[in-house]
């Protein structure tokens, strides 16, 4: 995980040295003051998509013995965004599946994920990039797993946050087009609710559940609780010459409650990381998930991928 971070970071640093560096310049600006420094784009609103499918196949035969295996991850990123001279509003949506396909067995989940997001903000201050934001997340699975003996399936467990927050958001872009950096950070006020059918959260699961003893009795379809929250968010795209391109988004995000050093251990941490370097319709993505939370899981839960396939960008 370290080299992977690593590599990608050089990368990052690398792009933004070289696009300082060109002849045309660039400005650091307010998304805002830029859309009303274009009177062209009569219509502020930007949409983009990523599908991306990528695969492996793998067949032994010796000593008589045969097997075959194939694995395969599907991911879309979409993202649609409107940005008026005092409101704006971005969404976005992430979505990855995987699966472990062998014969004679039945398939094996290796990744997934759904994330999706949706976030109003005012401008408070145009000059300074100063905005108020309502980020309203929610985090969930599509398929059937087991997470440290529960059992969870899709919007079970669910969880969801909005925070208000106050932040900064810059816009850098270059004059040819051919560089584009969002960066958005801040810090709130957030409420935080966990969405429960069967899934037992992680401090119930010393109880018996059973008929005489329904998870009803233990536990609410919503957990709620509230505290504190800290944003940041980074969008990188990069064209390295003609079909090829380089793109990073990376968002992080840290919940606490009330009562910061009271209740550290039971803060929860979410990043996601996605890397990837294109060329036409062919693509090698690296994909970097991380989640703590108390009420899920003690223990962090990190998926990472790295994919060599296809991709299709809208």
């Amino acid at each position: 995980m370290k080299t992977h971070f690593i590599l990608s970071t050089i990368a990052l640093l690398i792009i933004v040295q070289q696009s300082w560096a060109q002849d045309s310049t660039s400005a650091r600006i307010d998304t805002v003051a830029a859309q009303i420094a274009t009177p062209a784009a009569k219509i502020p609103v930007t949409f983009s998509a990523s599908p991306s499918l990528g695969f492996t196949y793998q067949g032994t035969s010796k000593d008589g013995d045969e097997s075959e295996d194939m694995q395969w991850l599907g991911q879309l990123q979409a993202k649609l965004g409107y940005e008026g001279s005092f409101f704006q509003f971005n969404s976005s949506l992430f979505l990855q599946f995987g699966q472990q396909v062998a014969a004679n067995s039945h398939p094996r989940n290796t990744q997934d994920n759904l994330q999706f997001s949706l976030v109003p903000s005012i401008t408070l201050s145009s000059n300074y990039g100063l905005r108020l934001f309502l980020d309203v997340t929610g985090e969930t699975q599509m398929g059937k797993e087991v997470i440290d003996s529960a059992q969870a399936s899709f919007l079970d467990p669910l969880f969801l946050y909005e925070t208000l927050f106050l932040g900064h958001k810059t816009h850098l872009a270059s004059d040819d087009g051919n560089f584009d950096l969002v960066l958005v950070y801040g810090a709130g006020y957030a409420y935080q609710q966990t969405y429960t059918q069967h899934f037992v959260l992680a401090q119930n699961r010393k109880f018996v559940i059973d008929e005489n003893n329904p998870l009803s009795n233990v536990q609410d379809q919503f957990t709620a609780n509230q505290g504190y929250s800290g944003i940041f968010q980074l969008d990188i795209t990069k064209n390295l010459g003609s079909n090829f391109s380089f793109k990073e988004s990376f968002k992080t995000v840290v919940l606490t409650k009330l009562g910061f050093f009271d209740n550290v251990k039971n803060s929860r941490v979410s990043s996601l990381l996605i890397s990837g370097l294109s060329y036409k319709f062919l693509s090698i993505d690296y994909t970097l998930h991380l989640v703590y939370d108390n009420n899920i899981s003690p223990r962090r839960e990190l998926d990472q991928t790295m994919v060599f396939g296809f991709k299709l960008d809208i």
